[in-house]
């Protein structure tokens, strides 16, 4: 009984180096996928760190922007205008846009 045993062990012998080779190459890069895939988690989750970081920097900024354009908007008046040199126009003009025509001025 021992004698079968053993010789079936030799047998295989060759394929089993080349089965324990194939594995080893499987679990190598096995593992280098898994330390790829879990560094591009890693940078994605950064990536979305920075970038909430980011909005909250520009969400602030167009706050400032839209305060700093209501204070210009509340300071534009006629009077304001005429003091800056601006005159009213004498003769309004409609300008319109027909397909056979090309633009031209309607004095109303």
């Amino acid at each position: 009984m021992k004698r079968q045993a053993r010789a079936i062990a030799i047998a295989y012998t060759p394929r089993l180096h080349r089965a324990a080779a194939l594995m080893a190459a499987v679990v190598a890069c096995a593992l280098l996928l898994y330390g790829i895939f879990l560094l591009e988690a890693v940078s994605s989750t950064a990536k979305r760190a920075d970038a909430g970081r980011e909005n909250k920097a520009l969400t602030a900024e167009l706050s400032t922007m839209q305060a700093r354009y209501l204070s210009y908007t509340k300071e534009v008046s006629p009077e304001r205008a005429e003091r800056l040199g601006f005159v009213k126009p004498t003769e309004v003009s409609t300008v319109f846009a027909s397909n056979p025509r090309p633009l031209t001025l309607v004095s109303e």
